[in-house]
């Protein structure tokens, strides 16, 4: 499998994280799976030749989805 193949599967993969893990609403248990996420965001990165950079982006991509997941839903459920 191609570097871009891969990275374009684990960006999808690491937003779908994201939304669900937007969607626990135990903040302890919510707080831990996004730990996790970023921790498996620097995991996967160390494939890519520039690994560093690599986890930056995957992590900016968890963030953003989250966030906006997380205010869809809260707006959802006001």
């Amino acid at each position: 499998m191609s570097l871009m193949k891969r990275y374009a599967e684990d960006t999808e993969h690491f937003k779908l994280r994201a939304i669900e893990t937007a969607w626990i609403t135990d903040d302890l248990e919510r707080a831990l799976a996004l730990s996790d996420l970023f921790e498996d965001c620097g995991n996967a990165a160390t494939v890519y030749h520039s690994p560093a950079e690599v986890a930056a982006l995957f992590v900016h991509t968890v963030s953003e989805t989250y966030a906006t997941e997380w205010m869809s839903q809260r707006k959802a459920t006001a």
